[in-house]
């Protein structure tokens, strides 16, 4: 079992691979796809009922102010100037309802009461209109002669019958309220309007501002969350999906009626069922396709190299015989080129022993060219011993700040090179520099946290230089001082060496040309290459001078925790 997964470890993997990022993307690909397809079916049919149910409410609409406006002829025959004067003729009225209600098949009755007597135009018609219009009395007074809808049952007696009333004041010339009009209107002014648009397999229903239903040519109750929601929105038109079933609804202002149109996803999805059926098909042809170009990369190109792997895997355990056997393809030199590799191999390992013993002896070679630095050392401890021994104390002092800057000039990059371990190297240096140039001081202003911070080595000593030899110029200069600070801010160390030395032109120095320039400023140079190579470009030298002024450079650094000393060792015995 396991020399079996060895040897098709890589095509299992490659395997999985295909699966991660070539079958599994594309069928959560066509899952959503699919999702998008049902989504946006619903949505697209949610925005049409939409359309729909305000076009029924626009249709509703201009029907009702059809009939609004037929209400003016009563104004226009004199009925109205006839019931505020109170010459009424009952005939005249009687007939002039007749006629307003004639050319509309929709009016089944039309009522006048006015001054405790009703006129209409059908004898003994409705006779539970007068118990209706005492109940809506009041309510159609507030309106003040605009016209209102309501819904009522049983105005012939018999439930289960629909009638819209249309009513009104009517108000004289000087007197308000001289009657009140009824419109009596059969349930056909809102089912024309459903007719005439059809939405296949959905339910349509008429709802008035208390959740009653007024009008639904369905044998299915609208629910009553969904009549919940209906009645809590307060826009006028809209869609949305409740349960499995997609609602759009139109509410009519003035009336406060809503048209509500209501259909399954399922119904809905029925459009869609082709695109689905080509998506499937699709997808299989895609499979197959994944499938037969799987096979073909396998096995041409992921068996030779599985073979390779499984070959070379047994030459690395000790196996020297082991050999290829050849194979076609575009891969078939890969069977011959190991063989090959093999007798190389054997013959590199017969050499191999005399490599070692030359390695040996550069070794010794080595381990000689290392003994003159060491000489130097020893010869430089000589002199200092000589100077104790003589009470030479300044020469003392100078072997040893020597030995220590030779020391570390010497070493490798310290990879735990601190801040402490530069500013003991600057004070070596300036007890040198000292020695030649006396009127110059150094001083030291260090946050503690900072000292253990590892820095790069000799990052500091060149602006020091700089300012003792070209600042001071060399001790012309009176009373020289030099500041080094050190501090952390915004998780970065910062470092200044200030002077009051004579300072430069800035600009002149930086349009400066490579060719010619003096070692202090290829220093600086240098020091930002090293900067940047080191810590990256967000941190870097800054550097301030100007004539007379001093000059003043800011190193920006990041903040990384080192321990002094542990890698240089700053004695000077060899």
């Amino acid at each position: 079992m396991k020399d079996f997964t060895e040897k098709y470890r890589i095509r299992i993997k490659i395997f999985i691979y295909f699966l991660l990022f070539m079958v599994i993307p594309y069928i959560v690909l066509i899952l959503v796809v699919n999702r998008t397809i049902q989504d946006y079916a619903g949505l697209n049919a949610g925005g049409n009922m939409e359309e729909t149910m305000q076009s029924i409410g626009n249709q509703v609409k201009a029907s009702l102010e059809m009939y609004e406006n037929s209400t003016m002829a009563l104004y226009y025959s004199g009925c109205v100037d006839m019931l505020e004067s109170g010459e009424t003729d009952r005939q005249y009225i009687e007939s002039t309802l007749a006629a307003c209600s004639y050319p509309y098949k929709n009016i089944r009755a039309v009522f006048l009461k006015s001054g405790g007597e009703v006129y209409h135009d059908k004898a003994n018609a409705y006779s539970t209109m007068p118990a209706i219009m005492e109940l809506s009395e009041e309510m159609i007074a507030e309106q003040g002669g605009k016209s209102i809808w309501f819904a009522v049952e049983s105005i012939y007696g018999k439930r289960g019958t629909r009638n819209y009333v249309l009513a009104r004041t009517l108000n004289g010339r000087q007197q308000k309220d001289v009657g009140t009009l009824y419109y009596v209107l059969g349930e056909s002014l809102i089912s024309r309007a459903f007719d005439r648009l059809q939405m296949e397999g959905s339910l349509k229903y008429m709802i008035d501002s208390d959740g009653t239903t007024l009008y639904t040519p369905a044998e299915v109750p609208l629910d009553e969350d969904v009549k919940e929601a209906l009645l809590d929105t307060r826009a006028y038109r809209g869609y949305f999906i409740a349960g499995e079933d997609v609602v759009a609804y139109s509410r009519m202002e003035d009336t406060g009626w809503i048209f509500v149109g209501s259909a399954s996803k399922e119904a809905l999805l029925e459009s869609v069922i082709p695109l689905k059926i080509v998506l499937f098909v699709v997808s299989i042809a895609y499979c197959l396709l994944l499938l037969l170009i799987f096979y073909t990369f396998q096995h041409s190109l992921l068996k030779p190299i599985s073979d390779l792997k499984y070959a070379m895997d047994r030459f690395a355990r000790g196996d020297m015989e082991t050999k290829m056997a050849p194979f076609g393809g575009e891969l078939r030199s890969l069977s011959r080129h190991f063989n090959e590799m093999t007798e190389q191999i054997k013959e590199l390992m017969d050499s191999n022993e005399k490599a070692i013993a030359e390695k040996n002896n550069f070794q010794i070679q080595a381990l000689t060219a290392q003994l003159q630095p060491h000489f130097l050392y020893n010869a430089l401890n000589t002199i200092k011993w000589t100077a104790v021994i003589n009470k030479q104390e300044n020469i003392q002092k100078l072997t040893e700040a020597l030995v220590y800057i030779l020391m570390n000039a010497v070493k490798g990059k310290g990879e735990d090179y601190t801040l402490e371990d530069e500013l003991e190297l600057i004070e070596q240096y300036a007890v040198i520099q000292k020695a030649r140039f006396l009127n110059f001081v150094i001083e030291y202003e260090i946050q503690p946290e900072t000292r253990d911070l590892k820095i790069f080595r000799f990052l500091l000593q060149p602006v020091v230089e700089n300012s003792i030899l070209h600042g001071f110029q060399r001790g012309m200069v009176q009373r020289g001082k030099i500041v080094i600070r050190a501090w952390l801010e915004e998780e970065r160390l910062y470092v200044t060496v200030t002077d009051n030395g004579c300072g430069f032109d800035l600009e002149k120095w930086e349009k400066q040309k490579e060719t010619g320039e003096n070692h202090t400023n290829i220093g600086l140079r240098n020091i930002r290459q090293v900067i940047e190579l080191e810590y990256g470009r967000e941190y870097g030298m800054d550097m301030k001078s100007a004539y007379g002024d001093g000059t003043t450079v800011t190193y920006c650094l990041p903040v990384r925790k080192g321990r002094a000393g542990t890698d240089d060792d700053t004695s000077s015995d060899c």
